[in-house]
């Protein structure tokens, strides 16, 4: 059968066997043929068969693919010839047409020597194996609560050490001091599932350099019996003393000995935890997958914990920023469906209210930036808190002035009332609030109010990357102009509000104003409310 001789810097050579109709050649993970080498690009190349035999083919890596010395061009097929030499990187691949050892490559040169659940890391016991506790020799007593006691106090030194861990990289760190000290590991992984389904690197040790870099192959056939099973593994190097037998990726770095356990939270596989071993004299054993199992375990709580946290931060900071602009049943609906948020909206009827402080340019010109901006923040902190006590929703601040809606996102029939309550709340908290700038130094204002009702287009309006909740069309256009002409403490409304208001308010009727835009008259009046 056609196979390549593999030799590559600082691993021993070995044989892949050319068994399928397409072969990947490159350094990610999901290739055929995996090769260790940062000049070797993520998708290299691909050999495919042919009924005369393989081809080479390039995919435009970016140091290029040689055959006998010489660079094949890329995303051209290139028909190999026995014996020819391919290079990429700096791995040697020669095509052999036939096995000159006549070797077959098994399927996987490791060999389950134990696998459990994490269920079962302090259930199963050599002590299983007697029927009576007199047949029990006392040198196995005293080996069983010697394993206990080690599982128990790695029980509680992880407990302690991850249960005021907050950070991801720290528990990280723990796993991987625990588990280098405590087992023979040379390599300790952890991958991480993320939203395709994938595992991906997120951190990696060495026991004699530390950090490893670059994502390492593993074995995905380890990988599939973990995850399916939601098992630990342990297993061992079945072809060791006959290097002529190889299996395509676990043995890339000389693997003598694996253990991988689950990382299992409460919604199901979080990641996978992986060792091996390299010295061929040194292989894990059975307790040393209890420890695995422990440190699993233990991290899957911990990584679980810290993704609640973090879930919980994100909200406390989102809830807090959209208070400051929502009512609260805005804001919830929003935590509770957040891939419900899109671009576009919805035509409703709203009531939208403009209220601008009156003179304002005149302040500026004759105060203080400092004392302009201390002003305008306690006189926005006294009205966002009156908008949203009569269940209104702040759309935005626009200078000294502000907009803000009633019946948005939620229609209601009371939503014209509560938008004139508000403001008539507004101008009388304005006596209070000028007294208290009197105390401190600070000049008085006076603010105008325009109101409207009428429908309007309500909902997300933006980009992809920045989304504002805000309501446009005639409507709100018009309550922006009855705004422009309301006098400093007056409160005007139009007639479409007026018609939807009660006998418990007073209106003094303004006539009627033609508004600029407007091809027509529009009746206004006055909120009456000192």
């Amino acid at each position: 059968m056609p196979n390549l001789y593999v030799q590559a810097p600082g691993i021993r050579s070995y044989t892949y066997e050319l068994n399928k109709p397409e072969i990947t050649i490159g350094r990610e993970l999901r290739n055929d043929l995996i090769l260790d080498d940062p000049r070797v690009s993520r998708m290299h190349a691909v050999l495919r068969q042919t009924d005369a035999g393989y081809t080479l083919c390039d995919l435009g890596s970016g140091n290029g693919t040689f055959v006998n010395g010489h660079r094949i061009t890329a995303n051209v097929e290139f028909k190999l010839a026995d014996k020819d030499e391919v290079k990429v990187g700096s791995s040697s691949l020669t095509y052999q047409q036939y096995d000159p050892l006549r070797t077959q490559v098994p399927d996987d040169s490791f060999r389950e020597i134990l696998q459990k659940t994490p269920q079962d890391l302090v259930s199963q016991s050599a002590l299983h194996e007697f029927r009576t506790s007199q047949e029990v020799p006392v040198a196995v007593y005293r080996q069983e609560l010697e394993k206990k006691e080690r599982i128990l106090r790695l029980f509680y030194d992880l407990s302690y050490k991850l249960s005021s861990i907050f950070s991801l990289e720290d528990i990280y760190e723990q796993v991987f001091e625990i588990l280098l000290s405590v087992t023979p590991a040379s390599r300790c992984f952890i991958f991480r599932k993320n939203e395709q389904g994938e595992f991906v690197q997120t951190a990696a040790r060495t026991r004699e350099t530390g950090d490893i870099g670059e994502p390492l192959p593993i074995s995905q056939t380890i990988f599939a019996k973990v995850a399916a099973e939601r098992v630990s593994v342990l297993l061992d190097d079945s072809q060791r003393d006959n290097p002529a037998f190889t299996s395509k990726s676990i043995l890339y770095h000389q693997i003598q000995s694996v253990m991988a356990a689950p990382v299992l939270g409460p919604r199901g596989l979080l990641g996978i935890i992986y060792v091996d071993r390299q010295d061929p004299m040194e292989s894990f054993a059975p307790d040393d997958l209890d420890v695995l199992n422990t440190v699993a375990v233990h991290t899957g709580i911990a990584i679980n914990t810290v993704i609640t946290y973090e879930r919980l931060q994100r909200q406390a900071q989102a809830r807090s920023n959209f208070e400051r602009f929502l009512p609260r049943q805005v804001v919830e609906q929003i935590l509770r469906s957040p891939d419900a948020i899109r671009l576009g909206g919805v035509r409703q009827m709203v009531t939208a209210l403009f209220a601008d402080v009156r003179n304002f340019t005149t302040l500026s010109e004759t105060s203080t930036p400092e004392l302009i901006l201390n002003l305008l923040n306690q006189y926005f902190s006294m009205v966002s808190e009156i908008i949203f006590r009569h269940g209104g929703t702040l759309d935005k601040y626009i200078g000294d002035g502000l907009m803000a809606l009633f019946g948005a996102p939620y229609v209601g029939e009371l939503d014209p009332i509560q938008a004139v309550r508000a403001a008539i709340e507004m101008q009388r908290a304005m006596l209070n609030f000028n007294e208290r700038m009197q105390a401190e130094g600070l000049p008085n204002i006076s603010i105008g109010i325009g109101i409207n009702t009428g429908p309007a287009i309500v909902g997300y309006i933006g980009s992809e990357t920045r989304l504002d909740y805000t309501a446009i069309g005639d409507t709100i256009n018009t309550a922006a102009r009855l705004e422009s002409i309301s006098q400093p403490g007056q409160i005007v409304v139009s007639e479409n509000t007026m018609q939807r208001l009660d006998e418990s308010f007073i209106l003094r009727a303004l006539g009627t104003e033609k508004l600029k835009g407007k091809n027509v008259n529009l009746r206004i009046a006055e909120v009456v409310w000192s």
